[in-house]
C-alpha cells in the first residue's frame, strides 16, 4: 500500500491523528501560534495532503511548493483563505467542512444577541469591579428579545439554525437570501425580504453569508444608515463582510445602538484597532465553532476527506472549482 505524507497547519487532537495515520506519515504543526509562512513553504514541499484551518492562508506560493500535494483539506466551511484558481490549474482537490459547526454558530449567534440586548458584559464588569452598592429600575436596562424582529442576511444552514433559536425565543424572524426558501416560509413562518427592507425592519441583523465577492462591504454605510437607531447588527460570517470604517462611524455616531462580533476585518484584530475603544460593541476572538463537538466534527470532516483521496475515493465535501461545472 502506498506511503504518504499529510502535513497538518495545527496541532489537532489525538484521534483525528491517528485517523490520518491510516494513510502514511502525519507531521503536525504543534504550537499554538499560526505556522509562520515560511515554515509552512518548507514543510509543503513533501506533503502528498494538507490539512488547514481557516486563518491559515494557503496561497499560490504555497501551493506551487506543494509539488506533491493531491489534495487540501480545511477544516472550515469558508475556503476564501485559499487560492482556488491556482489548485484548480494544479489538480489539486479542495475539501471543506460544511454544516460541522452550524448549531455551535448559530448558539454563539443567539449567546451575543442576548448579551447586547442585556448590557451582560457590562453588568459582569461592573458587579466584578465591587461598584455594585444598590439596585435601580434603569440600571443596565436592555430590550426584550421576545417580541422583537430578527433579520437573518444569509439563510443557509446557520441562519435556519439561528431562525430556530429565535422563534423559540419569540421572534419575529425576518431574512433576506439570493436563493428564497420557500420552504422554511411555509414549515417556520420565517418571512422573505429584500436586503434593504430587512435591515430597515429588524431590531436584531444577524450575518451568515460566506465571503465573495459580492458579500465584500455588502454591509456599507448606506445599508447601516438603514437600521433602526435601536437596532444591533450581529456578523457571524467574516470580517469583511462589514465595512469596517463605516460600522466604526456607526457605532460612535450612534446609528445603531450596538454590535456583536466574533469576525473582523483583520485577525487578529489590531491593538491600535478603534473597536477595541467602543463601549456599545462586544468583541469574541472567533470562537463561533469552538466547542468541542464542533470542533471534533470539522477534525473528523477534513481527515476523512484526506484519507478517501489518498486511499482513491472520492471526497464527501469537495469545493467547486473555478472553471469546473457543478
Amino acid at each position: 500500500m502506498a506511503h504518504f505524507t499529510v502535513y497538518v497547519t495545527r496541532k489537532i487532537w489525538d484521534e483525528v491523528r491517528q485517523q490520518l495515520a491510516q494513510v502514511g506519515t502525519v507531521v503536525m504543526w504543534d504550537e499554538p501560534r499560526p505556522i509562520p509562512h515560511n515554515e509552512l513553504l518548507a514543510h509543503v514541499r513533501d506533503a502528498d495532503a494538507l490539512f488547514c484551518g481557516a486563518d491559515d492562508q494557503i496561497d499560490s506560493e504555497v501551493i506551487d511548493a506543494g509539488r506533491r500535494l493531491r489534495i487540501i483539506s480545511t477544516m472550515s466551511a469558508g475556503v476564501d483563505h485559499i487560492d482556488l484558481e491556482v489548485a484548480a490549474e494544479r489538480g489539486i482537490i479542495v475539501c471543506h467542512t460544511p454544516g460541522a459547526a452550524d448549531e455551535s454558530v448559530a448558539d454563539l449567534t443567539m449567546a451575543l444577541l442576548l448579551a447586547c440586548a442585556r448590557n451582560i458584559v457590562d453588568a459582569d464588569l461592573f458587579v466584578k469591579g465591587r461598584e455594585w452598592q444598590f439596585w435601580a429600575p434603569d440600571l443596565f436596562l436592555g430590550v426584550d428579545v421576545q417580541g422583537s424582529t430578527i433579520g437573518i442576511i444569509g439563510l443557509g444552514s446557520i441562519g435556519l439554525e439561528v431562525a430556530h433559536r429565535a422563534l423559540g425565543f419569540g421572534m419575529r424572524v425576518l431574512y433576506y437570501d439570493p436563493r428564497r426558501n420557500v420552504d422554511a416560509e411555509l414549515r417556520l413562518g420565517v418571512q422573505y425580504g429584500s436586503l434593504d427592507n430587512v435591515l430597515r425592519e429588524a431590531d436584531f441583523i444577524t450575518l451568515h453569508v460566506p465571503l465573495l465577492p459580492s458579500t465584500y462591504g455588502l454591509i456599507n454605510e448606506p445599508r447601516l444608515r438603514l437600521m433602526k437607531k435601536t437596532a444591533y447588527l450581529i456578523n457571524m460570517s467574516r470580517g469583511p463582510v462589514v465595512d469596517h470604517t463605516a460600522l466604526v462611524r456607526a457605532l460612535r455616531d450612534g446609528w445603531i445602538a450596538g454590535a456583536g462580533l466574533d469576525v473582523f476585518e483583520q485577525e487578529p484584530i489590531p491593538l491600535d484597532d478603534p473597536l477595541l475603544e467602543l463601549p456599545t460593541v462586544i468583541l469574541t476572538p472567533h470562537i463561533g465553532a469552538n466547542t468541542y463537538s464542533g470542533m471534533i466534527t470539522m477534525m473528523r470532516m477534513a481527515a476523512e476527506q484526506i484519507v478517501a483521496v489518498l486511499q482513491g475515493h472520492a471526497p464527501a465535501h469537495p469545493v467547486k472549482m473555478p472553471g469546473k461545472a457543478a
